[in-house]
């Protein structure tokens, strides 16, 4: 344990220790009698404050690091386990201090929760949004729907790799490079697409020829195969693209190309999609009047 201590992150350890250092030095000083100048009840509270700190980040050591052995998780790294325990570590903290101030200056919390009861109704109707999301941050933390470095969407124009989740939002790094915030509460009611929760996506590229030009089909599909396989080598095997013919007329057929591929993101879905199109172009350019719709 001794060892796992040492690789544990060094603002932890010097928060540990600092907060060790803090502990030992108001019991010694009031043996001695050198902080008598400070209020008991101050003292007290902070003794409280200090020891349950102490105790909770033991708690949190020996659950992450038998849990880091136990995921293969490597140090340094955190997953949604680790956020939730860090955050019930701060909640219990805050109300081990809180009926501790109770409890050191004698307060009746009956009492107190009576006259300031209108007041209490009145901070949960401001706060209700806040007190959402810190909830809703919770189910989050503990769930497997939703892990940190899955890649979702949100809505048509919010998608991203989750990168942290905090008590008001959940962190996404988009493939553009922007940082986006999500309200943990439209997290958790909105519908939301987990790309890394899918085996394989299948990318389709629809399109629109000419019917003449498809006086082969396979080898309009075997050119399409060969273009991509050339492009994205450790993207796409012939096994898993198809040409599908969807409706032919006199004058046009309606194509599509469908693509599965094992490692997704948009940037990768884009590359091919265009990837695709040039191919289709490319392969109507000894045709004399070429004409291509894209889209279908």
């Amino acid at each position: 344990m001794i060892s796992d201590f040492i690789l544990v992150a060094q603002k932890r350890k010097v928060a540990f220790i600092f907060k060790l250092v803090v502990l030992a030095a108001i019991v010694v000083g009031q043996t001695v009698g050198y902080l008598q100048f400070i209020p008991p009840e101050l003292l007290q509270l902070l003794t409280i404050f200090l020891v349950a700190s102490l105790g909770l980040n033991l708690v949190r050591f020996f659950t992450v690091t038998a849990y880091r052995r136990r995921s293969l998780l490597p140090v340094g790294e955190r997953d949604n386990f680790i956020l939730g325990v860090d955050s019930l570590s701060t909640l219990v903290i805050f109300i081990i201090s809180l009926v501790s101030v109770f409890a050191v200056f004698e307060i009746a919390f009956q009492t107190f929760l009576t006259s300031i009861s209108l007041v209490a109704v009145a901070l949960v109707l401001i706060f209700r949004d806040y007190i959402s999301n810190y909830l809703d941050s919770l189910r989050l933390m503990f769930t497997a729907d939703y892990q940190i470095g899955d890649y979702i969407k949100v809505s048509e124009f919010t998608k991203g790799v989750i990168t942290d989740v905090s008590f008001r939002a959940t962190k996404l790094k988009t493939d553009e490079g922007d940082v986006l915030f999500i309200p943990n509460t439209k997290l958790m009611t909105s519908e939301v697409v987990n790309y890394s929760k899918t085996r394989f996506k299948r990318i389709i590229v629809p399109f629109t020829l000419p019917t003449e030009s498809l006086l082969s089909v396979e080898t309009f599909e075997a050119g399409l195969k060969q273009a991509l396989l050339t492009q994205f080598p450790d993207r796409v095997k012939e096994s898993k693209m198809v040409l599908r013919i969807e409706n032919m007329k006199q004058w046009q057929t309606e194509c599509r190309f469908e693509i599965s591929v094992d490692q997704y993101n948009f940037a990768i879905e884009d590359q091919i999609t265009k990837a695709v199109y040039l191919a289709v172009l490319q392969s109507q350019k000894q045709m004399p009047t070429p004409t291509v719709l894209f889209g279908g």
